[in-house]
């Protein structure tokens, strides 16, 4: 992991697994990274304390946890962030 610098008003971490998990998996967690990801979340609340640090940009792919929406609010829960009802964010396809 690099270290915490603050070069910038904001963050980007990326969440992205191995490809160990088979697609036909997804949609429930399927492995364990709460330790990991509790690095991460106290270097966002240590961030967090810098007047500079505004936004923080966190991405989660399936592969890897097994469900990225559920990654997500594991990480957001960690930061003091409310959960996400993603059923409710979703767009139907005649929105496109």
């Amino acid at each position: 992991m690099a270290p915490p610098v603050l070069t910038t008003d904001f963050a980007y971490v990326r969440f992205i697994g191995d490809r160990s998990i088979d697609e036909k998996d997804f949609g429930k967690i399927q492995k364990d990274r709460v330790s990991e990801m509790e690095k991460w979340g106290r270097m966002f609340r240590k961030l967090k304390a810098n007047s500079k640090f505004k936004t923080a940009i966190v991405a989660a792919n399936n592969h890897y946890a097994g469900f990225g929406p559920a990654t997500a609010n594991i990480f957001r829960k960690m930061v003091g962030l409310p959960e996400v009802v993603w059923e409710e964010m979703k767009q139907s396809t005649l929105d496109l």
